[in-house]
């Protein structure tokens, strides 16, 4: 089912275009990272599909409604947790998603259990009775989280959640969405720290200059941009001899080689690692680990950059 559908959604600022004719459509249990510098667009476009940011032209469409003509509906039925979110100060974590869970209409004999449910996802159940006010800048982030999810929202957009977090608070915090990731929840996750979105994200779109310049799934890019795949084969005892024989093996080059690993570039990775793996036990070779280098989305995104003579 889809969940999101932009078509040619543009805003300007004056004389800039901060977003220009963005197209795309999400489907439910999807999680896309949108990637791209500071200044690309990608806080401009998550606030107009939130309905907090009219568009100059074009539209979407948010759950089948129109972003034009049902802006509340939309906004009861999303969560949109910006890179710097508030809290009530005076109140406490408890008190502060009880107001939203009403403020959401969520029914009454409900709402108790679902604010323990949501403070245990997060990790804040010791804190329930504390003010918001003392709170870390992680632990509000990941109270944010806790506030969209006390309404069980239907598409998630999260605008670089994890920035200025130190790395404790950083993992965290993606611990929380890979959870979710995990959950079949529909996610639209900005950032330019791309190692936050390696673990989970199913698709990316990459933003510049207020375009999407790709949209895929992280396999259909990963295939698109690095056909040559890494086969890591860590053998038992001298590798001389496993190194001897893989230079002879079909559609295969090895490309590096430390203490007992070797790396090859194939063109077919799973179908391939089987050959090699019954190649090198049928020739008396202990093979102690044989497995696919999947590259991240640094890793894709700097390839995609090369290939396109860097258009950042």
């Amino acid at each position: 089912m889809q969940v999101l559908e932009a078509q040619r959604l543009r805003k300007e600022f004056g004389p800039l275009a901060a977003v220009q004719d963005v197209s795309f459509a999400i489907q439910r249990g999807q999680v896309v990272g949108l990637i791209g510098p500071n200044g690309a667009g990608k806080t401009t476009l998550l606030r107009m599909l939130a309905a907090l940011l009219p568009p100059t032209d074009g539209t979407a469409a948010v759950m089948g409604m129109d972003l034009r003509r049902h802006p509340l509906e939309i906004r009861r039925r999303i969560g949109y947790l910006p890179d710097f979110f508030n809290l009530y100060n005076d109140l406490t974590l408890w008190e502060c998603l009880d107001f939203t869970a009403r403020a959401y209409s969520v029914p009454s004999d409900q709402i108790s259990r679902k604010i323990d449910t949501v403070l245990e996802y997060v990790n804040l159940t010791d804190k329930k009775h504390d003010l918001c006010r003392h709170l870390s800048r992680g632990m509000v982030q990941r109270m944010g989280l806790a506030v969209l999810m006390v309404h069980e929202p239907e598409l998630y957009l999260l605008d670089e959640p994890a920035s200025g977090l130190d790395p404790i608070a950083r993992i965290n915090l993606r611990n929380i969405l890979k959870r979710l990731a995990g959950e079949n929840r529909t996610i639209l996750i900005s950032s330019h720290i791309l190692p936050e979105l390696s673990e989970f994200c199913t698709h990316i779109a990459i933003m510049d200059k207020g375009q999407i310049r790709y949209f895929g799934s992280v396999e259909q890019i990963r295939e698109l941009y690095t056909p040559e795949r890494i086969i890591r084969v860590r053998v038992l005892g001298d590798p001389q001899k496993a190194l001897a024989l893989l230079r002879d093996f079909p559609d295969a080059v090895v490309k590096d080689c430390w203490d007992t690993v070797i790396l090859l570039a194939v063109r077919d990775g799973l179908e391939t690692a089987a050959q090699l793996n019954a190649f090198l036990v049928g020739r008396g070779i202990p093979v102690a680990e044989l497995a696919e280098e999947k590259k991240d989305l640094e890793d894709l995104f700097l390839a995609i950059s090369a290939r396109e003579n860097s258009f950042f």
